[in-house]
């Protein structure tokens, strides 16, 4: 019989995979099996990086968040935490991801149904909505609806799809030229475009507070949420496995498509039904996760405010994005992506050494490896905008070691790293502690 602290770990676990677990973690592993043909394997072990082990250090660099601490960016300066932190959440939270998910799983699980209709996808995000408000009212618990209910329910439906489809014949894919010529740095850009290292650092706090509630404290709050971390990257690592091995015997144009085909290839139109509900219940673990970090990260931010009147704001955006369209969201998405994730990785990659290495607290470590990744991330993502006129920066950053990759700001900030290491130990040093 499992203990209430190891039920309670597994339960966290068990949620903070359906938080990470929303539309894009869902399509993208089948086309790596569709488009990476022999070599799929290497691509997927390039995105398992990516979308699995950096997602864990995330999760694990995040909860080092001190007594008193609301943004672990903070520790790069005040300003900065404020800024990085509030762009990072109103872009994965509020204006995009959210309001994303409703419309993708409209898409994915009613629109073959329903057909695409306005009104139709008024009335589902207007009840996609009203359930994650209600959900949400008492944040409290709302780890343990979506770890006991919702997280069963997606795993059970996403595995009996994965399993059944080892019935089904391999499909002789053509390598596309991407995978073809570097398939494991290739999976490796995949697992970026699951954005959930960036969500890391938003769900922590959530998984840190239920921990807390559950008795966890001091060293045993953190080793929690390590623990619960790494439930959640293995279910992660599971499921990837299992959908691109649903891309290796399917076909289609997106992930979507493929997954669909190979639903209607072993269960007739109740795998189309079966493929609807796990898209929705991926897409509504994902929701409730976002705003309920977002509610939270806001109301501390803004106290004057409640966190059902921040509820409330969030459920207004997001349906309102919704139905009047994200175009013009998803076209900042891309820059805004290139901009946050090397910040991102620079401040989760400094946090892990603070706390696994040196035991002490780091100061210009974190600044200078935060700064140099945004001198190089700045530019970067600028020209992913494809405006004309920042198109100077290509060679630019083409220049600097994997720059053709979207990377050239890893070396510098590697670098950076090292000199602001090499500062922080010639200056007296203050021990850290879990507790401090």
């Amino acid at each position: 019989m499992f203990s209430k602290s190891t039920r309670s770990i597994f339960l966290t676990g068990f949620a903070l995979f359906a938080m990470f677990f929303g539309a894009g973690n869902l399509i993208f592993p089948p086309m790596i099996g569709v488009n990476a043909g022999s070599s799929a394997n290497t691509a997927m072990a390039g995105f398992l990086v990516t979308g699995v082990a950096l997602t864990v250090l995330g999760m694990i660099a995040a909860g080092t968040l001190r007594n008193g601490e609301i943004r672990i960016a903070d520790r790069v300066g005040t300003k900065f935490g404020i800024v990085f932190t509030t762009v990072l959440v109103l872009i994965i939270a509020m204006l995009y991801a959210t309001p994303r998910v409703a419309t993708v799983s409209f898409e994915m699980g009613v629109v073959p149904f329903a057909g695409d209709h306005q009104l139709t996808l008024l009335i589902y995000t207007g009840a996609f909505f009203a359930i994650c408000y209600a959900l949400i009212l008492q944040p409290a618990k709302i780890i343990d609806r979506i770890g006991v209910y919702l997280t069963p329910a997606l795993l059970i439906l996403l595995v009996i799809v994965a399993v059944a489809s080892f019935t089904l014949p391999d499909m002789d894919h053509t390598t596309t030229e991407a995978y073809a010529q570097s398939p494991f740095t290739t999976g490796l850009v995949e697992g970026y475009f699951t954005m959930d290292s960036l969500a890391a650092l938003i769900f922590a706090p959530v998984i840190l507070s239920a921990l807390a509630n559950a008795g966890f404290k001091g060293k045993n709050l953190y080793g929690g949420m390590i623990k619960a971390s790494i439930i959640a990257g293995i279910l992660l690592a599971i499921i990837y496995l299992g959908l691109l091995h649903i891309g290796v015997v399917g076909e289609g144009d997106n992930g979507a498509a493929v997954l669909t085909n190979v639903s209607n290839a072993l269960f007739g139109r109740p795998g189309q039904i079966i493929f609807g509900l796990i898209v929705f219940l991926a897409c509504l673990t994902t929701a409730l996760g976002l705003m309920t970090a977002s509610v939270s990260y806001f109301h501390k931010l803004v106290p004057q405010l409640s966190e059902h009147t921040w509820l409330v704001i969030h459920i207004v955006v997001a349906f309102a994005l919704s139905n009047l369209g994200l175009d013009l969201i998803l076209k900042l998405v891309g820059p805004l992506t290139q901009l946050l994730y090397p910040i991102t990785i620079a401040v989760i990659v400094v946090a892990l050494i603070e706390s696994f290495v040196v035991h002490s607290r780091l100061t210009w470590t974190y600044r200078l490896a935060a700064y140099t990744a945004t001198v190089f991330a700045i530019p970067e993502a600028l020209h992913t905008t494809g405006l004309s006129a920042f198109g100077f920066f290509r060679p630019i950053l083409d220049f600097f070691p994997l720059g053709s990759l979207q990377m050239a700001w890893l070396l510098p900030a590697l670098l950076a790293l090292g000199i602001g290491f090499a500062i922080d130990k010639s200056r007296p040093m203050v021990a850290l502690s879990l507790d401090s």
